[in-house]
């Protein structure tokens, strides 16, 4: 009966000792998080071992990496296909930098933000994360009237991409419609099979546009809205400084979504003078 007893004892000792030990596994699903926003450890470092070199796989440091840095570099939280993200699932870190008027009125609080969501934002149109704004097939409305031949999303970098430039004093790019746009659309779509500057059939990305002059082009992938990778680019040296180049004057923004693939999203801007 002694032994017994002992033997219970160090079992509840050696379980309590492994629960006490970081543990090194992701979790294999997206949850809400305590701030209400939607993470998958396990595709965060399936996605990113660029972070799990550092970080490891425990699920608390990944998220901490995602909330740190991962958000502003325009890092997924979950895998862009949406198939582990409900559509009712509620993403406060997303409502929040995708209506800020909400933030403006109401602050950041979670439980505020999913309120303002349950009460207003449903009869209102907007959505509870972004991949149910991607799945709904619907995007949102620019902040400045179209321009002729562009689609929304390019109408929104295109605005804050701008918004950037004016910012330090240097002149808005214009809407390239016949040269730039349809290159930097041709380019989204090699993008999806093939992430590099080089095309797929080994030449140049300027080939994709005529006559070229002075270019330049910028690219991303799996930013799930346009704010999301402008601030990615933004953030990046050798992207921002396409950007605010004054030798350029003109742009042609591509995007496409392409569920199923690695990323889901895929971006492109193309510049000249």
């Amino acid at each position: 009966m002694k032994k017994r007893s002992f033997l219970l004892i160090i079992s509840a000792f050696l379980l309590a000792f492994l629960v006490l030990i970081p543990g090194e596994s992701a979790s294999a699903a997206a949850k809400v998080m305590p701030d209400g926003t939607v993470f998958d450890a396990s595709f965060y470092a399936s996605a990113y071992p660029d972070v799990v070199s550092v970080f490891g796989t425990s699920e608390d440091m990944l998220y901490f990496h995602y909330t740190v840095c991962g958000k502003a570099e325009g890092r997924l939280a979950v895998s862009p296909s949406g198939s582990q993200v409900q559509t009712g699932d509620f993403d406060a870190s997303y409502y929040a930098a995708r209506y800020p008027d909400v933030v403006a009125a109401l602050g950041k609080d979670p439980s505020v933000l999913k309120l303002h969501y349950e009460l207003f934002g449903k009869n209102e149109g907007r959505f509870a994360n972004a991949y149910q704004e991607a799945g709904a097939g619907q995007k949102p409305q620019a902040s400045a009237p179209a321009l002729s031949g562009i689609g929304t999303f390019e109408q929104q970098v295109l605005d804050i991409c701008n918004a950037e430039r004016i910012k330090i004093g240097l002149a808005p790019l214009s809407w390239d419609p016949s040269n730039l746009a349809p290159g930097a659309a041709v380019r989204a779509q090699e993008i999806t099979t093939y992430f590099s500057h080089t095309r797929p059939d080994g030449s140049s990305c300027f080939t994709a546009v005529k006559n070229p002059g002075r270019v330049g082009e910028n690219i991303a992938a799996g930013q799930a809205s346009p704010q999301a990778v402008m601030n990615s680019w933004m953030n990046s040296q050798g992207h921002r400084a396409n950007i605010l180049n004054p030798g350029f004057a003109k742009i042609g923004i591509g995007h496409v979504y392409a569920p199923g693939t690695t990323y889901g999203h895929y971006w492109v801007q193309m510049f000249s003078s």
